[in-house]
């Protein structure tokens, strides 16, 4: 059976991505990392294996950041869309926000909830 493409990009559209899988984690970091990058008080992704990713339309800037993982945005728009971590090397994690559809993939758990601003509310897991 083959699977859904799933697909989003950047603000202004020069770049857009594909997946084919289903994430197999969403979270919400609120790490300072995450945080300063993306200029808001947490960031939502979703974590899928890199094999299923694919640019389809432009080429992002890729940096390396202090912690040694890598991270693309739009140099047009300044969208950032993706990051990787030296820790998890067969995962991509895909910004939420950037997804054409991300109410699809709402975030199932907080990651580094230590550096949770306290005015930015926990997820409220489901029993």
């Amino acid at each position: 059976m083959k699977q859904s493409e799933i697909q989003g990009g950047c603000y202004c559209g020069k770049i857009r991505y594909q997946f084919t899988c289903d994430p197999h984690l969403s979270v919400n970091c609120h790490c300072n990392n995450c945080r300063r990058a993306v200029g808001a008080q947490s960031v939502a992704w979703i974590i899928l294996k890199k094999e299923t990713f694919s640019w389809i339309k432009g080429n992002p800037t890729r940096y390396k950041t202090d912690t040694k993982a890598w991270r693309t945005f739009c140099q047009d728009c300044g969208s950032s869309l993706t990051y990787e971590s030296p820790t998890r090397t067969n995962d991509i994690d895909i910004a939420s926000g950037s997804l054409d559809n991300p109410e699809k993939f709402p975030p199932t758990e907080d990651a580094y909830i230590n550096y949770r601003i306290p005015w930015v509310h926990k997820i409220k897991h489901h029993e």
